[in-house]
């Protein structure tokens, strides 16, 4: 009976646990709009600026700028994907960068433990089929279990992280120099509602719901470890057929072409007056002829008086939003229906992303780097027919 009882609170615990969370993710996918509009004026502005007569020096500051810029731009992003609700998706993805973004997630507390991350990430590692939400979950439990290991033990430590093919899997091996797991322990580590944590610290359910999760992917994980040296998780993944990840080319640099966009026309929609002036500061710059809207109701009126060549919209606005003008010019102008380019800095659900691969149509997320603006309008105005 008593069993039962403590079995009962800790799943209530677990209960609340897991609503606070997901009113944490609410919160950030609320806010999310809010923050990438401020990061995408900042990126854009420092890269405006240094197209510019400025000095080495401060050209090397817009540098820090614009890279600081991104890495907020990746923790957002990071947080907005995990804070998420998703039906469990498999397809092909890369474990490397899926370790990467969850250390974007946990870098600050890994700093402020005084805990270094080792990374030693083999190349050219094949896809596995995957849902990279859930191995992300799985990500995340075992380097804030080894984090609190270490924490708890010693004043610093390290965590290595190793990636390698092994046969038809992937093998990813997280190794703590924490106070290792005694032999007794070390055999109940994966059972429900088993946890060496203080109470009130742990439900002793993350580690059984990472093996859940791993062998739902047709993978596996153990756990290694002798008292005093550590502890060492392995997780092995199935490879997929979708062949090897390689490195794209660096992207082109971003010297401006005045001939780029002569005789074009651009229709920028959006409600953030500062991000109007950036976008069309840069696409000037590039020789095309831009038109300013502040509304989706004023875009309309822009576009019945004259026609454009690609309309750059923003999806989240007071009145009609993006989606909403889409929708009114595909039944009075078809013709114009075909040349958006959506932005948006909040977060692209199921229903909006079902939406755009439906109607085939562009979006780029906030914050963009300029030349990827450029690279979209380019892309459309290739299209035959538009």
């Amino acid at each position: 009976m008593q069993q039962t009882v403590n079995t009962l609170k800790t799943t209530q615990a677990q209960l609340v646990q897991s609503e606070k969370l997901s009113a944490v993710g609410e919160f950030v996918a609320g806010v999310a709009h809010e923050l990438n509009n401020p990061l995408a004026a900042v990126m854009g502005f420092s890269e405006l600026l240094k197209t510019g007569d400025v000095s080495e020096k401060h050209r090397r500051h817009l540098d820090l700028i614009f890279k600081s810029s991104q890495r907020c731009q990746k923790i957002v992003q990071s947080l907005l994907s995990f804070a998420r609700r998703h039906q469990p998706e498999r397809k092909p993805v890369e474990v490397n960068k899926l370790i990467e973004d969850v250390l974007e997630i946990v870098a600050y507390q890994l700093r402020t433990s005084n805990v270094e991350v080792v990374c030693r990430f083999a190349a050219d590692l094949p896809l596995v089929l995957a849902d990279g939400h859930q191995v992300q979950q799985v990500m995340l439990n075992l380097i804030n279990n080894a984090r609190q290991a270490i924490e708890a033990h010693r004043a610093d430590g390290h965590i290595t992280i190793t990636t390698e093919r092994a046969g038809q899997f992937i093998r990813i091996q997280i190794q703590d120099d924490g106070p290792g797991i005694s032999a007794e322990n070390l055999k109940r580590i994966f059972d429900p509602f088993f946890t060496t944590k203080e109470v009130g610290k742990g439900t002793g359910l993350g580690l059984s719901l990472c093996y859940g999760l791993i062998k739902e992917h047709g993978g596996n994980i153990s756990a290694t470890s002798q008292p005093g040296h550590g502890a060492t998780f392995t997780i092995e993944l199935p490879v997929t057929d979708g062949g090897a990840v390689t490195v794209g080319a660096a992207a082109a640099d971003n010297l401006p072409n005045p001939r780029e966009g002569v005789g074009k026309k651009i229709l920028l929609v959006d409600d953030e007056e500062i991000l109007l002036e950036m976008i069309r500061d840069e696409l000037q710059r590039h020789g095309y002829e831009v038109i300013t809207a502040r509304s989706g109701e004023a875009a309309l009126e822009e576009l019945a008086r004259q026609p454009v060549d690609v309309i750059c919209c923003d999806i989240k606005m007071p009145g009609l939003n993006g989606r909403q003008v889409y929708e009114r010019l595909r039944t009075r102008h078809p013709e114009f229906s075909r040349r958006i380019i959506f932005m948006t800095g909040d977060v692209i659900n199921e229903s909006l992303q079902l939406f755009l691969e439906q109607e085939n149509l562009a979006c780029l997320n906030k914050p963009f780097a300029l030349r990827e603006l450029r690279t979209a309008v380019r892309d459309l105005l290739a299209v035959p027919g538009k």
